[in-house]
């Protein structure tokens, strides 16, 4: 019995000295294929990056549709995709029940409350001699690496030798694809720009929620576009009664061009008093139109009309001591205001002080209206009668209108000369 297991496991060593080379390779062949892999995975690109402490190539988002997204847009793509495709409903009280679920971590210990920073810890505002450094939503660079000054804007009174240091710094490796914007978040941007400035002048940065960047091309931030927007209308605008002015712009954050061959043109809508659709067109050399952005703004109309100096009753003759002007928003106005020409003018609703007075407001006394009994007089060489009639129908003066004969019922046809008096020539 001995004998027979200790064949055994002879044989068993033997076998398994037999297949050690084999596992040995095995491991040596797995090994080489992770190597390869780790190979491939870093890229000249990632290793500059890494060498200037900047952003890896990773961190960029395809944001070539989202510079002209839709607020909509923009809310929709903001929820989790299991959100957007109906599998997760978004709770209306979702923000109550986070707060709720933070209070219950706070009462059992489980969260702390952060205490309260340290006088001075927060960025104050701008003193006489303080400065800031403002990122912008959106830049264009023309290098290899993305500088400083490509992307943000010295606020206050900031010493021009520190800037043109600064301005040179390089953050991280500009975008590989010429013309196509590409994203970098907050957390990443704030993260580059302390490694690239340091705590000091990285906490002097203003970030926006993220920074889209393009490698070539133009870029029109939303400043350039209500520029464009206010010297592409003031033409008409002149050209309106009374003080137009516009105000409450809605327009895109920004807007790219791939290359300085395209270029932005404005569409707006029919401008009146009130919100005024604008577009821009983006336009390749040729005159192609490549893409439309959707924007508003509102046009405020100041004109003065007349109105009411005390309290018009219904029916009551407008006198001129009863009419005063006033400075009104037209797009305020239900109708049109009335000219202050013409008369005399009977009220045909109440108005009140202070009302501007609308064109709708007012009827010509000299107008007849049909029931109205009127003085008809008849000419015709020396035959010359006075006879009473009936308008059958409304008439302003010059104009002709049906009249009924009283005595002899009889409809003839007149001529109204004022409110009271038709005749027949």
């Amino acid at each position: 019995m001995r004998r027979g297991c200790a064949g055994a496991a002879r044989s068993q060593g033997a076998v398994l000295a037999a297949a050690a080379p084999d596992a040995g390779a095995l491991a040596l062949a797995a090994l080489g294929l992770v190597l390869a892999l780790l190979l491939q995975l870093w890229t000249p690109a990632q290793a500059l990056a890494g060498a200037q402490g900047g952003v890896p190539q990773a961190v960029w988002q395809d944001s070539d549709r989202n510079h002209r997204r839709s607020p909509a847009q923009v809310k929709n793509q903001l929820r989790t995709p299991q959100v957007r495709a109906g599998k997760v409903p978004l709770a209306d009280n979702a923000q109550a029940e986070r707060q709720a679920k933070t209070r219950n971590l706070v009462a059992t210990g489980v969260a702390e409350i952060p205490a309260a920073p340290a006088p001075g810890t927060q960025l104050p505002m701008l003193g006489e001699s303080d400065w800031r450094l403002k990122v912008a939503p959106a830049a264009v660079t023309n290098n290899d690496m993305v500088r400083l000054g490509e992307i943000v804007t010295p606020i206050g009174q900031m010493d021009p030798a520190l800037w043109n240091d600064l301005r040179e710094r390089e953050l991280w490796p500009a975008p590989p694809e010429e013309g196509k914007p590409l994203q970098i978040n907050r957390s990443k941007l704030s993260q580059v720009l302390h490694q690239a400035l340091g705590k000091e002048y990285a906490g002097r940065c203003i970030l926006p929620s993220s920074l889209v960047i393009q490698r070539g091309g133009l870029v029109f931030r939303e400043d350039d576009l209500r520029a464009y927007v206010v010297k592409s209308l003031t033409p008409q605008l002149q050209a309106m009664p009374g003080e137009a002015e516009l105000t409450d712009f809605r327009l895109p954050e920004y807007i790219f061009l791939a290359h300085s061959g395209q270029r932005v043109q404005l569409e707006p809508g029919k401008l009146s008093p009130g919100r005024v659709p604008l577009r821009f067109a983006v336009q390749e050399a040729d005159g192609t139109t490549l893409r439309r952005v959707a924007a508003t703004a509102n046009l405020t109309l100041w004109i003065t009309v007349p109105a009411a100096g005390r309290p018009l009753s219904k029916g009551e003759t407008l006198s001129p001591e009863a009419v005063t002007f006033m400075r009104v928003n037209a797009g305020q106005l239900k109708d049109v205001p009335w000219d202050g020409q013409g008369g005399p003018w009977q009220v045909v609703r109440s108005v009140g002080t202070g009302e501007p007075i609308l064109q709708s407001d007012l009827v010509s006394r000299l107008t007849v209206r049909r029931g109205n009994i009127l003085t008809l007089r008849y000419e015709r060489g020396n035959v010359q009668m006075t006879i009473q009639a009936e308008a059958l129908a409304d008439g302003e003066p010059g104009a002709t209108i049906p009249v009924r004969n009283l005595q002899t019922k009889k409809q003839v046809y007149a001529t109204v000369k004022d409110g009271s008096t038709v005749e027949i020539r």
